[in-house]
């Protein structure tokens, strides 16, 4: 067992940083939202997933944004051609996945 953890701990050390990090084009599973706030408006995107975070971005409502497929009850990951951080979930539909 010790032998294990040391192999799996230096191939990790050895691998590029790259491997573990997910970019939005690298993403195993990405899915297209229609941004529909119950009311015409905007939907920041934010730095973080919360509304203390730094606005980044805007999609326009009914304007379609790329993200990660996830549940609507929370904040989601998006992108769009301007902007990359995240949005408030329950104000995206899914149209494609």
């Amino acid at each position: 067992m010790r032998r294990f953890i040391l192999l799996v701990a230096s191939l990790a050390a050895a691998a590029p940083l790259s491997l573990f990090v997910l970019t939005p084009a690298a993403a195993a599973s990405s899915c297209v939202y229609e941004v529909a706030p119950p009311f015409p408006a905007n939907l920041w995107i934010r730095s973080g997933p919360g509304t203390q975070y730094e606005r980044v971005g805007a999609a326009g409502y009914g304007e379609t944004v790329e993200g990660s497929c996830g549940g609507r009850g929370t904040w989601m990951r998006v992108w769009t051609g301007d902007a990359e951080g995240w949005a408030y979930g329950p104000y995206l539909e899914q149209v494609f996945y």
